[in-house]
C-alpha cells in the first residue's frame, strides 16, 4: 500500500475519466486514479457517479474502503452519505445495495486491489462521519506551525498502527514569518487532497482538487496561503511526528509550479488549468 513514487503535486481536474469495467468495485462508474501501489493494487481515485447509479448485490471487497464526499449524495446498505461526509468500510464488510440517486463525486481510498467478491462477508459496521457539523479542534499541536492557524476535523485514527485521516484547516494571510522557515519531514508516507481554497510551497500553488503522495522523510515547507485552506490528509505507515531541519528555507507566494511526478502524469503536469481568479 505504502510503495508508490512521489506525486507532489497533480490537478486532478487534468487528469482524464476511465470507465470502472465489470468485475471491480464500481463497475460503470468512472475514475481518475490519483496514486495506484504497482505491488498490491493499493490506491487512492476520485469516482464519479452518474445520476441514478446503482447497485444491487450481496458481495463485499476483501480490502477497507475510506471516502470523502466531495459533491452529491451516495447511499451504501441504506446509509446516506451526503457531501462533506466521511466513511470507512472494513475488508470484508457485506455490501448489499449502492445507490446515487442524482449522481456523486467522491475522493476514495483502497488498500489493495479492489476487486468485488460474491456472496456475503462480515457484517461489521460502516464508519459515517458528518464533518460538516463537526466543531474544529483549533488546539495548537506544533508551535513551528502557528503562523499557519491549524484547525483539524479528526476523521479516523488507527489506535494499533497510528494513522491518521482528518481534515486540515489553514487560516487566510498565512505565511511563515520574515517569509521563511524550517522545513519539516515525517517518518510516515503524508497523502493530501486540497478540498478549497489554496496552499502554496516550493512546489508552487495548489488549488482545489490538488493532489500529492509524500513518502516518508521527504524535507517540505515552508507553506502559505493568501485565501486560507482545507485539505484531507492521511498519515500512512505509522505514528505521524514532524521532525524539523536546523536551517531556513524561503517562501515565496509566487512559486512557479515546479512538479515532482512519475512518468504515467508528466504530460498532465503542464496543461492549461488554473484555479478561478477571486474577483
Amino acid at each position: 500500500m505504502l510503495n508508490r513514487p512521489q506525486i507532489e503535486f497533480i490537478h486532478a481536474q487534468l487528469l482524464p475519466w476511465m470507465r470502472i469495467g465489470p468485475g471491480n468495485a464500481r463497475p460503470d462508474a468512472e475514475y481518475k486514479f490519483l496514486s495506484r501501489d504497482n505491488d498490491d493494487g493499493a490506491c487512492s481515485a476520485v469516482i464519479r457517479y452518474p445520476a441514478g447509479w446503482r447497485r444491487e448485490a450481496n458481495e463485499h471487497l476483501l480490502v477497507a474502503e475510506e471516502f470523502y464526499v466531495l459533491n452529491g449524495t451516495i447511499e451504501i446498505n441504506g446509509v446516506e452519505f451526503g457531501h462533506d461526509t466521511y466513511g470507512y468500510i472494513p475488508a470484508g464488510t457485506t455490501r448489499k445495495t449502492m445507490t446515487a440517486r442524482d449522481g456523486a463525486v467522491v475522493l476514495t481510498f483502497f488498500n489493495g486491489d479492489p476487486q468485488l467478491v460474491a456472496g456475503e462477508g462480515s457484517s461489521d459496521e460502516i464508519t459515517r462521519v458528518d464533518a460538516l457539523h463537526m466543531p474544529w479542534d483549533m488546539t495548537l499541536n506544533d508551535p513551528k506551525l502557528a503562523h499557519l492557524g491549524i484547525s483539524r476535523k479528526d476523521l479516523r485514527s488507527d489506535p494499533e498502527t497510528g494513522e491518521r485521516t482528518f481534515l486540515s484547516m489553514i487560516l487566510p494571510h498565512s505565511e511563515p514569518p520574515g517569509l521563511k522557515g524550517p522545513q519539516e519531514c515525517h517518518p510516515t508516507v503524508e497523502e493530501a487532497y486540497i478540498v478549497s481554497g489554496s496552499l502554496t510551497g516550493p512546489h508552487g500553488t495548489m488549488a482545489p482538487g490538488a493532489y500529492f503522495w509524500r513518502p516518508p522523510q521527504i524535507p517540505h515547507g515552508p507553506f502559505g496561503t493568501r485565501w486560507g485552506c482545507v485539505a484531507l490528509i492521511r498519515f500512512l505507515g505509522g505514528q505521524h511526528v514532524n521532525e524539523w531541519s536546523k536551517e531556513d528555507a524561503p517562501f515565496d507566494f509566487d512559486a512557479p509550479y515546479d512538479p515532482i511526478l512519475p512518468e504515467n502524469l508528466q504530460a498532465f503536469a503542464y496543461a492549461p488549468w488554473t484555479p478561478p481568479p477571486r474577483y
